[in-house]
């Protein structure tokens, strides 16, 4: 993970959501998908955070369907720092799956997480307790007594690794006597019955009682009709509610508001009921249109569909979805679909459509990490998408270096992310010389046949306004490069961090912080030549907030005291790892300079190795 605590909010490269009352109570940075080889009903999932845990904050599930459930939720924790064994409570699932997502918000870490296994464990058949108090084998194991946690246990750790998960090696003793085994043909006929098409994500709530299994027709005689009104009737209020499709929640029937009033709102023009409106998250517009025939029609006003934050339905959208939006977005101008349609959700035909409906006036748009984007959606970007000023494609490992040279027909672009691709370098700088206007430009992670140096001295002929870069583990970034970097003096924000190429950087990073005075944001880590002389010209950046040293070892107590007295502005410095700076001083600075985070990774000591 590359982000903690909320610095990367308050850098110049900061994203901005555009549609953020669809963001729920917490807002997932990160996730990682985990592919085990076996299909299993969940019953656990056990995260080993070796290091700054706390940051987990949802676990799905996908089916064989490639739908997505959510087994867990919660919000992010401080807690101590030291490894835990992260087991959260799971819903029951009535599903085999192979596939679990992880999700992250690093809003509350005092420095970076690091993981060591996600265990996932399950059974091959459906076991259900037979006391129907007990949700699932967790809630048996708890009221036997097998599972024991300590009142002082509040933050799930796990003290005793030697016996994490023994409480399910005893209750297996004793399934016989406690549960009922359904058997994997029964479970698959009823799941793939209509009339768990009908209940949706209401149907892994219903328990699966032997005796309903035989009376199924009682059930759908009396039981289901009022369970499909309940449904009907209700409005979603949790995040698990909310995994029906929103192909449902667009599709209204003119008899849904027939004859319904409009009330006073009827009164007022429909230029203040739309900046009224204006406020609502997508999902409460799509059941605004239930309301009557007058807010169905103002409910789908384009100019309420301007900007779009899909990103937070990600495991929902699908085609139909994002086709019944597309009437509604003749304006749209900012499109996030980050993390949307993967997994054959959506296919890349239906997104080209979407783009010559919806996609004409598009000036910023995001499809970070969507398997779905392919060269054929970056030709139809760079035709259909003339006045884009921001493109995100992080991660977008369908596109090819064909593909992304089509991008060169576009002439204002101001932001490209280009995090983990193949763009290789010429077709790279022939962007930048058609968009002069470029002023945040991410590369990080990227492959070695990307020259890092070439880039760099084309932004330093074509892009005079850059502000941000992030050479993130470039390693064909040299002090060439570096220094043709002082040709963009409106840079606010670099990131060399882990560009091994750099060794001793010379004069090269003294000529760019010397020419660069607005400098905000500089992460300069595992750069171990660094030497004082290099960082002087720092002290005359008077706007320095955030400044990354970890690793370098020759730097002495003298410059980072420099840094702290002439950078007035000065937030956070992390000297994690500087040999020649010794946990005493820090502690002096961090007492002198209490309005500044002074970062110090844990590090093995001496002493602690002979304990």
């Amino acid at each position: 993970m590359r982000t903690y605590g909320q610095w990367w909010d308050k850098a110049p490269s900061r994203l901005i959501d555009y549609m953020p009352q669809n963001n729920v109570n917490v807002v997932s940075q990160d996730y990682i998908d985990l592919e085990y080889y076996q299909e299993v009903y969940p019953i656990r999932v056990s995260i080993y955070e070796t290091y700054n845990p706390g940051s987990v904050i949802g676990i799905w599930a996908q089916n064989s369907e490639g739908k997505w459930y959510q087994l867990w939720n919660g919000f992010p924790q401080v807690v101590p720092h030291k490894p835990r064994i992260f087991s959260p409570h799971l819903q029951l699932c009535n599903f085999k799956t192979k596939m679990i997502r992880l999700e992250f918000n690093h809003s509350l870490l005092d420095y970076y997480t690091e993981l060591d296994a996600v265990l996932l464990i399950g059974t091959s058949e459906l076991i259900v307790p037979n006391n129907l108090r007990n949700q699932n084998l967790n809630d048996l194991s708890k009221e036997l007594g097998y599972l024991k946690q300590s009142d002082d246990d509040i933050y799930n750790l796990t003290p005793d690794y030697l016996k994490a998960n023994q409480d399910l090696t005893v209750l297996k003793k004793t399934l016989c006597k406690h549960c009922t085994l359904f058997k994997s043909r029964v479970i698959d006929n009823i799941s793939k019955g209509k009339l768990v098409s009908k209940l949706g994500q209401h149907y892994q709530s219903v328990p699966p009682i032997e005796e309903a299994f035989k009376s199924l027709q009682q059930f759908l005689q009396e039981d289901f009709p009022k369970l499909i009104r309940d449904i009907h009737h209700s409005i979603p209020s949790t995040i698990n509610e909310q995994n029906n499709s929103l192909q449902e929640s667009f599709s209204v029937s003119s008899t849904d508001f027939e004859n319904q009033p409009c009330g006073s709102f009827s009164a007022l023009p429909d230029e203040t009921v739309l900046k009224i409106l204006k406020n609502l998250d997508l999902r409460s517009l799509c059941c605004l249109c239930r309301v009557n025939k007058h807010f169905n029609n103002i409910a789908r006003d384009a100019l309420l569909y301007t900007s779009l934050n899909l990103k937070p339905y990600w495991y929902c959208l699908n085609t139909s979805a994002l086709n019944s939006l597309a009437p509604r977005c003749h304006y749209l101008q900012q499109l996030d679909l980050s993390w949307c349609g993967n997994y054959n959700m959506i296919k890349y035909q239906d997104f080209i459509h979407f783009l010559y409906t919806s996609g004409t006036v598009l000036t910023h748009l995001r499809l970070n990490c969507c398997q779905f984007v392919n060269d054929a959606i970056i030709l139809e970007i760079s035709k259909i998408c003339k006045n884009l000023k921001e493109l995100c494609l992080c991660n977008c490992m369908g596109v090819t270096n064909e593909g992304f040279s089509k991008l060169e027909n576009l002439r204002f672009l101001e932001r490209l992310e280009l995090y983990r691709t193949t763009i290789e370098t010429s077709t790279l700088c022939s962007i930048l010389r058609k968009n002069t206007q470029m002023r945040h430009l991410n590369l990080a992670g990227m492959h070695d046949r990307l020259n890092i140096d070439e880039v760099a001295v084309e932004l330093g002929n074509s892009c005079p306004y850059l502000e941000s870069v992030d050479f993130w583990k470039a390693q064909t970034l040299t002090p060439h490069g570096v220094r043709a970097l002082s040709h963009c003096t409106k840079l606010r924000e670099v990131d060399f961090g882990w560009c091994g190429g750099m060794g001793a950087p010379g004069d090269s990073l003294r000529a760019l912080l010397f020419s660069c005075r607005y400098l905000e944001k500089v992460f300069l880590a595992a750069l171990r030549g660094l030497t004082d002389r290099d960082l002087e010209p720092l002290l005359l950046c008077q706007r320095l907030q955030q400044l990354d040293l970890l690793g370098a070892r020759s730097l002495t107590p003298d410059i980072c005291y420099g840094i702290l007295l002439f950078c007035p502005k000065l937030e956070m410095i992390d000297l994690s790892f500087c040999e020649a700076i010794n946990d005493f001083i820090v502690q002096e600075w961090r007492q002198q300079y209490p309005h500044v985070s002074i970062k110090r990774s844990f590090q093995v000591t001496n002493s602690d190795m002979v304990q």
